[in-house]
């Protein structure tokens, strides 16, 4: 009888070599989607962030406009148009983005592809005004913030 757990004989080089190259491109395959996958959650964590930070402004500056016009009528002066430019990026984490305005919900939204994990909503407070429920595009970049005083709403466009 032979020893078969000595035994070479039956061992090839080429089964060696592709059971290694198998190995090889299994764990490569493996690093680089963890690598994708990490990536996409910066680049989320990154937008989600940035969102927050213009929502915020964008925020402050209705308020603050609203805030405006509840002085001017209550020292009983007429008030004409009060407008605010507002500057914002065309891409954020190099994708476009929408800006949703709601006033039932008093919520700026802001998203980018449609993905739930981008979604960001930031609350805004009026007292005197509303603010026409609109939804604008990042390409456009340069918008313009106006009171009208027929309709008492603060339009963005």
């Amino acid at each position: 009888m032979r020893d078969l757990a000595g035994d070479e004989n039956a061992v090839s080089i080429s089964i060696g070599f592709i059971l290694t190259f198998s190995i090889t491109v299994l764990v490569m395959v493996i690093a680089l989607t963890s690598f994708y996958s990490l990536m996409g959650q910066a680049e989320q964590t990154v937008m989600r962030d940035e969102f927050e930070i213009h929502g915020s402004d964008i925020a402050v500056r209705i308020t603050s406009l609203d805030t405006t016009v509840g002085i001017a009528k209550d020292a009983g002066s007429d008030i004409g148009r009060i407008s605010y430019r507002l500057s914002l990026p065309d891409k954020i984490a190099g994708k476009e983005y929408s800006i949703e305005f709601s006033n039932s919900t008093n919520e700026i939204t802001f998203m980018s592809e449609e993905r739930a994990e981008t979604r960001v909503k930031v609350p805004y407070s009026t007292e005197d005004t509303n603010v026409t429920p609109t939804i604008l595009y990042s390409s456009k970049g340069e918008y313009l913030m106006v009171y009208n005083p027929i309709t008492n709403t603060i339009d963005i466009s």
